[in-house]
Parts: C-alpha cells; sequence; structure tokens
C-alpha cells in the first residue's frame, strides 16, 4: 500500500475532529472538548492562581475564547497545547489585575468591594505607588491605569483613546518619569 492510501485509511486524530467540528460552529463538539480539557485546564489555572474560583472562571473563559478564536488555530491537531496557551495568558491577566487592583484601590479601603485581599507581599512602596499613580494627571493616569491594570496593548489604549499611537508612548513615558521622579523624592 502506499503512504497516500494508508494515511486515508488512518483514523482521524480526535482533536483535529473536534477542531474541525468547532470552526464549523458545532456547539456540540464544543460541549466534548469541555468534557475532554476542562479538568486538565482547572487543575492548570488552580495550580497556577491556587484559587478554585479564579480556576473555575478561568476554565470557562478559555473555552469562550476557544471557541470564539477556533479559527485562528493553525494545526487542528495541536487543540490540547492551544487551550493550555490560553489557560496560561488568562491566568497571566487574572494575576496581573489582582495585582493592579491590591495597589490602586487598597488605600481607598475598597478591597472589601472588589473580593481583592491583600497578601502580606503589600508593602509601604506598593501603597505609595498606588497613592503616586492616583496624582498623575487624568491624562496620564488613564494610560497607565489601561496598560497596567487593563492589561491593553499601545494599539489598543489607542483605539480606544482615539490617539495616535505614538501619544499614548508619550504618555506612558512621561507617566513612568513622574512615577520615578515621585519615587527618587520620597527616598
Amino acid at each position: 500500500m502506499s503512504g497516500e492510501t494508508q494515511d486515508h485509511l488512518a483514523p482521524a486524530h480526535p482533536d483535529r475532529v473536534l477542531a474541525e467540528r468547532m470552526k464549523a460552529g458545532d456547539q456540540e463538539a464544543l460541549r466534548l472538548v469541555m468534557e475532554r480539557y476542562g479538568g486538565m485546564i482547572v487543575r492548570t489555572a488552580f495550580l497556577l492562581l491556587r484559587d478554585r474560583h479564579w480556576a473555575e472562571d478561568v476554565s470557562q473563559e478559555v473555552f469562550i475564547t476557544a471557541y470564539r478564536g477556533i479559527s485562528q488555530l493553525q494545526d487542528s491537531g495541536s487543540l490540547k497545547p492551544w487551550l493550555v496557551r490560553i489557560a496560561m495568558n488568562e491566568c497571566r491577566q487574572r494575576m496581573r489585575r489582582a495585582a493592579w487592583k491590591r495597589l490602586i484601590f487598597r488605600d481607598k479601603g475598597w478591597d472589601d468591594q472588589l473580593g481583592v485581599t491583600p497578601g502580606p507581599e503589600e508593602s509601604a512602596e506598593a501603597m505609595s505607588l498606588a497613592a503616586d499613580i492616583q496624582t498623575l494627571p487624568y491624562k496620564y493616569r488613564e494610560v497607565v491605569v489601561l496598560y497596567y491594570y487593563h492589561d491593553l496593548t499601545v494599539e489598543s489604549i489607542s483605539e480606544q483613546l482615539r490617539e495616535k499611537t505614538g501619544t499614548v508612548k508619550s504618555k506612558l513615558a512621561r507617566a513612568r518619569a513622574m512615577l520615578r521622579n515621585k519615587l527618587q523624592e520620597e527616598e
């Protein structure tokens, strides 16, 4: 038998079939992917985030993102690594958002309202940085919060604020310089 015939007779990889079905808009395929990889995604997120509720939220986000972005999957056979990559990115975003919430809102006494419990790693420096961010002029505070707290790219901020990317980069650079100067003054 030729290699072509053998490949044709070989059973298709289950991930490839599920990915192709998802690309065709098959919601049942999504359910099957969730059954197959849901536990692994939750465990991965839990190990990274150390919070069961966040891990479950991340798992839901992973599958929503995967279903909406399935057309971006280049190799249908690499579904599992793609899902793990989405989970890792979502966990990173959660950790960055949580860190910025602690920094920005801790001095305001909003921890309870946001569900953020400050850990021992929060230092006087972190609290000072949050206070310093809040003293920036609004146009600089806006880009700092969008960039660091919301994890938006310069391009996304540019679109959202309807400003040129160069303007956003300049505002970020000026804001960083102002913060650096404030920190040096405090020392």
